[in-house]
């Protein structure tokens, strides 16, 4: 069964990019009781080597960051205006409450905007630019503000609990990547004893292709590196069918190509790989090709004269936003053929 504790943990923890040390200290904890011998390198990211890690290693990541917003001014009232870090929907930020890390600690505030009785036709009739749109944190001027530890480049994320749906589907913040950092430490319960390397990665939000990974992959030189993250689960009223290809509860998406292969093109030699071992274990699994989106597997696939490189995925509902939903049969079903794939793999 799942560990809600622990995804919920993971999920609700703070991880802006470049902000990610409070969810790193997590995965640092919670991997090195499973025997991985840890170390967070200069970038941010975590790297956990299994007790029989060697040359070659098989590596998996999983992105540690979420998606957030910046500091970016202090008016003289108090209020503060931000920009967004990572890919974020304007409509999903109206009226939402938020957590800011300041040098004195963490305060709150919500994204404040014109209630419908003072707006005019025209105004309700459009999604309100995140340029015109302020954090209200209680402060009644700037210099308070200041008090209170607010400076310009304070990072801020989204401040929702994770919670269950029909007791089998979980929704919450940061579902994309916290699901496949919980994974990753549910996995290495069970492969001590193979040439893994684990690795919690910084920074694959605010980049083309993930940062961290690329940085990882290029020290550790591993065989080939699995992304594990989520997909694009169109499954609900919004998607046209030929949108609705990955869908909740039938188990990983297997990505074929990302961003219409401007991300990453997967190996093909380890796609059938995967492929074969799905069936062989009688896993259910999806084929993913995407328009949109990438992995950081994009970011590991042309290091050191090319790693093989592929992404692994939970089908998620609604990614880059708040509130994203995923299937816990996926999130186990995706654990479980990991291990196999592992197994097969290092």
């Amino acid at each position: 069964m799942a560990d809600m504790r622990l995804l919920s943990k993971l999920a609700e923890s703070f991880g802006v990019p470049g902000y990610e040390q409070e969810i790193a200290s997590i995965m640092a904890a919670e991997l090195k009781k499973h025997g991985f011998k840890v170390k967070t390198d200069r970038f941010g990211n975590v790297i956990a080597a299994s007790p029989k890690a060697r040359k070659k290693p098989l590596m998996l990541g999983a992105h540690m960051d979420e998606i957030g917003m910046l500091v970016k001014y202090i008016n003289d009232k108090g209020f503060l205006r931000f920009v967004k870090i990572g890919g974020i929907d304007d409509r999903v930020l109206v009226n939402q409450r938020v957590v800011i890390q300041t040098e004195k600690g963490r305060i709150y505030g919500v994204i404040g905007n014109k209630p419908p009785h003072m707006q005019k036709k025209e105004e309700m009739k459009n999604a309100i630019e995140s340029k015109h749109l302020f954090i209200d944190i209680g402060a009644k001027d700037k210099k308070e503000a200041e008090k209170m530890g607010v400076r310009i480049g304070d990072a801020i994320a989204f401040d929702l609990q994770t919670k269950t749906l029909n007791k089998r589907l979980v929704t919450g913040k940061a579902l994309d990547d916290r699901v496949g950092c919980y994974i990753l430490i549910q996995i290495a319960k069970r492969l001590k004893n193979k040439n893994i390397v684990l690795v919690g990665t910084a920074q694959e939000e605010v980049s083309t292709f993930g940062k961290g990974a690329k940085l990882a992959a290029y020290n550790l030189e591993p065989s080939a590196f699995i992304a594990v993250d989520t997909s694009i689960a169109g499954d609900h009223p919004e998607m046209t069918e030929d949108e609705m290809l990955i869908k909740i509860g039938k188990g990983p998406a297997i990505s074929i190509v990302e961003a219409r292969g401007i991300g990453n093109f997967a190996d093909s030699e380890l796609k059938n790989k995967c492929i074969s071992v799905a069936k062989k274990a009688k896993i259910p699994y999806q084929l993913e090709v995407i328009e949109g989106g990438s992995t950081d597997a994009a970011s590991v696939y042309g290091e050191r004269g090319g790693i093989p490189s592929i992404a692994i995925c939970v089908p998620t509902r609604y990614i880059h936003s708040n509130v994203a939903v995923c299937s816990v049969a996926d999130i186990e079903k995706t654990e479980n053929y990991l291990v196999k794939l592992a197994q097969e793999l290092s």
